[in-house]
């Protein structure tokens, strides 16, 4: 995308494009009004940006935050908001909205106008986020580039993969080996977002089970459209998510099914006999799947000969 370039100066419209740019790779990116980004219609991102030129004569890096701004930012999701503090050539600092509502309900605005002042300090390889005195800060040092690290290591690990359930049987005990297993830990919360969204239905045919044994009652699957693997390399968040029944997780596992990225039309290999070809994936927009996954496994997982067309997942999608 291209960052507008009224009212900045040169460096910091190409900060800001650049930041844009690497925020692409976890889902599109659209800027909202002047230095507000909305990334997969989820997370919202006020950027502002300060130059090394400032930190050499000052030994700080400064921004000013407008209150039209800061009351904007009230109205966002706090679990999916951020103030990126670009710092010359020292990186970004990703400061989740509540650390930034922490400091300023305590220190009014110090400015005619009704602005802050924000500040970075740096001490050593400690960094502190400050407003209005600089001695009045949070230690942010963690989060600088904070951003791949809540979207590339997710903490919470998927212990029963797509919550089922191990029922035993009466059949004899198997011989058993002790062997080490490596992993992707997945975010759950990623996942059961996408399912309850759907209601736990497949996006392809709506299938659904209900037992009383599964944590949630009713039983679908989280399918990682860009798989994870090292091989892939795929993000674990939502807009690379679909809810599927196990027949459909598994067949675009094997690359026997894919989603058409523009038309979002089902296609199967012609070997397969599977009833849902040609049928269309429910989606809804507030879901924020990223068409270049799609994409991806289109091209590098589905073992199918369709030739597909490009065009905006908005312009084409189902509505519920």
């Amino acid at each position: 995308m291209k960052i507008q370039s009224s009212g900045r100066t040169e460096e910091s419209r190409a900060a800001i494009q650049e930041l844009a740019t690497f925020l692409e790779r976890f889902g599109e990116v659209k800027e909202a009004s002047e230095n507000i980004l909305i990334i997969d219609g989820r997370e919202a991102v006020l950027v502002a940006f300060n130059s090394q030129s400032y930190y050499q004569r000052k030994g700080y890096y400064w921004f000013s935050l407008a209150k039209t701004k800061y009351h904007q930012m009230l109205k966002w999701n706090e679990d999916h908001s951020w103030m990126v503090l670009i710092c010359g050539s020292q990186g970004r600092y990703f400061i989740p909205l509540g650390q930034v509502k922490s400091l300023l309900s305590r220190m009014p605005s110090n400015r005619r106008d009704g602005r802050w002042d924000l500040y970075i300090r740096l001490e050593g390889e400690q960094a502190y986020f400050g407003v209005t005195e600089i001695r009045n800060h949070l230690d942010v040092t963690e989060q600088l580039h904070h951003f791949e690290q809540i979207w590339g290591k997710p903490n919470v690990e998927e212990i029963y993969v797509d919550e089922a359930v191990y029922i035993p049987d009466s059949l004899p005990e198997p011989n058993r080996k002790t062997g080490n297993v490596v992993r992707v830990v997945r975010d759950t919360v990623q996942s059961r977002i996408v399912k309850e969204l759907y209601s736990y239905k497949c996006q392809i045919c709506g299938w659904v089970a209900y037992s009383p044994r599964l944590k949630n009652l009713w039983y679908c699957e989280a399918h990682h459209v860009q798989p994870l693997g090292k091989k892939y390399k795929g993000p674990d968040h939502v807009s690379n998510i679909l809810a599927l029944c196990p027949t459909h997780h598994c067949l675009m596992d094997l690359g026997v099914l894919a989603i058409e990225p523009s038309s979002l039309k089902v296609l199967v290999n012609s070997r397969q006999q599977e009833s849902s070809e040609g049928s269309v994936l429910t989606l809804r927009r507030e879901h924020g799947l990223n068409q270049k996954y799609l994409r991806f496994h289109f091209d590098n997982i589905y073992i199918g000969d369709y030739h597909s067309g490009e065009i905006s997942l908005l312009d084409t999608n189902p509505e519920i």
